[in-house]
């Protein structure tokens, strides 16, 4: 499918789970108001939609695709056969439901906790653990965002993110110039992204952001 391909919508009756093979996809939800939120990003060998199969309400948010993507779908029915026949994909989908209950708690104390500026820091590693390349000795997010998702992904304004982005290029931390954000100084982001102070009842980090997988 092509890039900026709506691939389900928010209450639409879930007919179907994917599994994307090739490109990025975006899970996107909409409020009462129409303000946006941009829930999680899908990468290759990642399952969305899944949750979405047992819910009688329909898909609880838009699914986009970000890049041109090659998935795979299997019909609500179809998948609840196979996880009566082999429980271990059932296991596996739960897993996946777990992991974004998990992101989505991580999110919320970053939003009730931390500093802008920190929450921010974590959303930029979080797309270097999503779509990170090494280029040199910097790292470029291979996927093209506006600076609107980044303001979902942080849970701040848009107007803020350029801010903070700006002043972490003057400082040579990002070059945040195009769409694609090139971080310069991955060590320093981390440490921004762990920096104490913001509250006492601060969480710990609870992400490492090792750097073996853009070797």
């Amino acid at each position: 499918m092509k890039k900026r391909t709506r691939i389900f919508s928010q209450g639409a009756p879930a007919k179907s789970c994917h599994l994307l093979i090739e490109g990025r996809t975006k899970i996107v939800q909409s409020g009462p108001d129409g303000e946006q939120v941009l829930i999680h990003l899908v990468g290759p060998g990642e399952m969305y939609g899944i949750a979405a199969v047992f819910l009688r309400t329909g898909y609880p948010a838009d699914a986009f695709a970000i890049t041109d993507c090659t998935d795979l779908q299997w019909s609500a029915k179809t998948i609840k056969e196979l996880m009566l026949a082999y429980p271990l994909i059932g296991l596996n989908a739960l897993g996946i439901v777990a992991t974004r209950y998990q992101d989505a708690q991580h999110r919320l104390r970053e939003v009730v906790h931390q500093s802008v500026e920190r929450r921010i820091a974590h959303a930029v590693l979080r797309l270097v653990q999503y779509a990170g390349r090494r280029v040199g000795h910097h790292i470029e997010i291979e996927v093209p965002l506006l600076r609107q998702d980044m303001a979902e992904l942080a849970g701040t304004s848009m107007f803020t993110v350029s801010r903070v982005l700006n002043e972490w290029e003057a400082r040579g931390i990002v070059d945040a110039s195009s769409r694609r954000i090139v971080v310069r100084q991955i060590h320093a982001l981390t440490a921004i992204a762990e920096r104490a102070g913001d509250l006492k009842s601060r969480p710990k980090p609870h992400t490492d952001y090792p750097d073996s997988r853009l070797q």
